[in-house]
């Protein structure tokens, strides 16, 4: 017995002595626990990574920086806008990457744009922002517009029954068909089938089972541990993700039309085999150096399953959100009905480029509701070199996380005034133009910024317009005003429980 608690306590300091951290450079934060640090909550499912950040930030309201154990691993939390461009913009080449980066020979699905680092993120980035430019948005606009009178059809007969559907469902299969169409060139058929496989690879990707929260738990405590010989990811999606693959690139090498779509443009860099262009490092004449690196099937095969996670999900989050929200504000509702109709008005009735690019009311119900309930609800930032940061006594050691909580920002009354109001005209140019750039990010900011926010706003009004310029939104039975995070989510907030609403025609 002696011996037991002798060893107890052994471990006990032997911990407690990893909790010096943050102590050494005044930075506040809770009293750590041994093992667990400050994440039990988050290791039991109690919380997410992204309410605790929103917990430590308002907790600790008059501090510019908050520190955080996971387990024994050190992450700051950053408070002040100013450091968040700092850190996010200002000084990028210090901290260019995101710190999520794992085993590509374990998980080769990791070797995407969104979590790769360094010289191949920047190589990644510069080939494939060209899917993303305006006159290519433009471009697959037609198709956009397509789906969405697919959509309203469905739509039509829900309105009919006045029947109660999950919005979040509901959006989805408008969103996994757009990514389909416009990014790998085919028809998935989930608009017309409510237990399509994409439905499927949806919650294959973004809930974790039993198994996978456990194993992502020890993880966090342990991350140089055994756990990175193994994948966190289901083997579902590679399977479903290399399936999508082979089946198009097929179609396409006997002689089936090439498409103007994302999975083109990875396709004709696999041919080449190699991305080559400047390297983020300089030489001694300041000139950039060159780098390189192999694009394979593993390198197409993981930029089609970020596209899949930040095409589809993100969209159809954001507007079955804002589905609920217009439905319990009848009165905003009606005001971005009446824009919609007067300027469908103006085009014949037709959903277009442009006329969606003047609802501007409509932009500012998104904007609203990426700021109540951003998918991505935090970003995370670490240095490959010992750093500093304003205010912080000591170095930064190489490999501390930063955490940038975007949802916690989203929510300060120093920015926006009643926070957990929806109001949509806070997103007017004279409501926009005083607050700091930086407390509004969605997307993310600086380089790293999502490549896709565009395409995917757009993509989130056409469906609003769709079903707003025909129905209304209104509560069902089961409606509950206030949502929670599903707390098994993985890579982004989702909604738990659904959203149950209902439609009705329009007089």
């Amino acid at each position: 017995m002696l011996y037991i608690l002798l060893i107890v306590v052994i471990l006990y300091f032997y911990y407690m002595r990893k909790f010096q951290y943050f102590s050494q450079r005044n930075i506040k934060h809770e009293s750590p626990v041994p093992i667990f640090g400050n994440h039990t909550k988050v290791f039991f499912a109690r919380r997410t990574n992204i309410e605790t950040a929103c917990y430590l930030y308002k907790k600790y309201s008059d501090e510019k920086y908050v520190g955080y154990y996971r387990g024994t691993n050190p992450e700051i939390i950053v408070r002040d806008p100013d450091l968040v461009k700092y850190i996010l913009s200002e000084n990028f080449l210090v901290f260019p990457n995101r710190g999520v980066k794992r085993d590509a020979k374990i998980e080769p699905l990791m070797l995407n744009m969104l979590s790769e680092e360094g010289d191949a993120w920047k190589l990644l980035r510069t080939n494939l922002s060209p899917a993303f430019s305006s006159s290519r948005i433009k471009s697959m606009f037609p198709i956009v517009v397509d789906y969405a009178e697919k959509f309203v059809k469905i739509a039509h007969n829900l309105a009919i029954e006045e029947k109660e559907f999950d919005a979040y469902i509901f959006t989805a299969r408008f969103t996994i068909d757009l990514i389909g169409a416009c990014g790998f060139g085919i028809d998935m058929n989930a608009i017309n089938n409510e237990q399509s496989l994409f439905i499927k690879l949806r919650d294959y990707m973004f809930i974790k089972s039993k198994w996978q929260m456990i194993l992502f738990g020890v993880y966090d405590l342990f991350p140089q541990s055994l756990i990175n010989k193994v994948s966190l990811i289901k083997p579902q999606v590679r399977d479903i993700i290399m399936e999508i693959l082979h089946s198009v690139r097929s179609h396409r090498q006997h002689g089936d039309t090439q498409q103007n779509d994302f999975i083109n443009i990875l396709l004709e860099l696999g041919e080449v085999g190699k991305l080559t262009g400047d390297s983020l490092e300089t030489d001694d004449t300041g000139k950039y150096k060159q780098t390189e690196i192999e694009f394979d099937n593993n390198r197409i095969a993981a930029q089609l399953f970020i596209y899949f996670i930040a095409g589809f999900e993100t969209s159809s989050t954001t507007m079955s959100y804002a589905m609920h929200q217009l439905a319990h504000h009848p009165e905003i509702q009606q005001e971005v009905q009446k824009e919609i109709d007067t300027i469908l008005a103006k085009y014949d009735g037709r959903l277009c480029y442009e006329s969606v690019s003047e609802m501007l009311f409509l932009e500012m119900v998104v904007k609203e509701s990426l700021r109540l309930f951003p998918p991505a609800g935090l970003t995370t930032r670490v240095s490959p070199n010992d750093c500093t940061l304003p205010g912080i006594n000591g170095t930064i050691k190489t490999g501390t996380r930063i955490t940038i909580p975007i949802h916690a920002l989203h929510m300060d009354e120093t920015y926006f005034d009643n926070p957990e109001e929806f109001d949509p005209k806070r997103f007017s140019n004279e409501s926009s133009q005083p607050r700091h750039k930086y407390a509004y990010i969605p997307f993310g900011e600086g380089p790293r910024k999502c490549i896709g926010a565009r395409f995917g706003t757009l993509n989130t009004m056409v469906g609003l317009a769709a079903v707003l310029h025909k129905y209304n939104i209104k509560p069902s039975q089961s409606t509950r005003k206030n949502i929670r995070p599903n707390r098994a989510a993985y890579l982004i907030q989702f909604i738990d429980g659904g959203l149950p609403l209902k439609l009705t025609m329009r007089e």
